[in-house]
């Protein structure tokens, strides 16, 4: 991830933005940040609008299962849950090739975007489109190991599993399953043990 403050670049990536008009309204700093291909877009605090590139957004489910919500393009918005919701944390945007988006840092200027109503009628259309996907979106298939990694990735503290029936049980498999799995990722060195039933993912 790299972040770009020339103000000329800037304005270049505006012009180009269907929502240029509605965020020069907004009165506050933009910059722009560039993505490679597979890192993650999301839970930065930015609002962000996709410039130029591809990205895949993912729902992480309770149990581990996954979402495929959709992908997006040029004008997609990425960041305006987190402007309602605190700890959004189960939407996985991904970069799915080199990213240019135009950001702004939500922490700062919160109250200032939320008392923008152009802006804030943005949001509404954009939440009631995912709204609208997630709804009629089935649960891509997945393997219990990809549902366990995805289970400590995005619903654990810290990623830290603990407890292997009560985990087992929230993932619909048999106890003894989960631990197989387990015992596996940790001769893989994916998960490291740190006490009776607790696992924590290596970085």
């Amino acid at each position: 991830m790299k972040k770009i403050y020339n103000n000329a670049k800037i304005d270049e990536a505006l012009n180009v933005c269907k929502y240029a008009d509605t965020l020069r309204s907004l009165q506050v700093p933009f910059f722009l940040i560039e993505y490679e291909s597979g890192e993650s877009v999301s839970n930065y605090n930015y609002f962000q609008v996709v410039i130029s590139g591809n990205l895949s957004i993912s729902l992480i489910r309770d149990d581990g299962s996954a979402y495929s919500l959709s992908n997006g393009g040029k004008n997609y918005i990425i960041g305006e849950m987190d402007l309602f919701v605190a700890g959004g944390d189960n939407v996985l945007a991904e970069a799915s090739s080199s990213l240019l988006t135009i950001a702004i840092d939500t922490v700062p200027y919160k109250d200032k975007l939320l008392q923008n109503i152009a802006f804030l009628q943005l949001m509404a259309i954009t939440l009631a489109n995912k709204i609208s996907t997630i709804t009629n979106a089935d649960a891509a298939p997945s393997s219990l190991s990809e549902r366990i990694l995805n289970y400590m990735k995005f619903k654990c503290d810290h990623h830290i599993l603990s407890g292997i029936e009560k985990t087992a049980f929230r993932l619909h498999c048999s106890p003894r399953q989960l631990q197989r799995i387990l015992n596996q990722f940790e001769k893989d060195h994916v998960v490291a043990k740190i006490g009776k039933g607790r696992y924590i993912m290596k970085d």
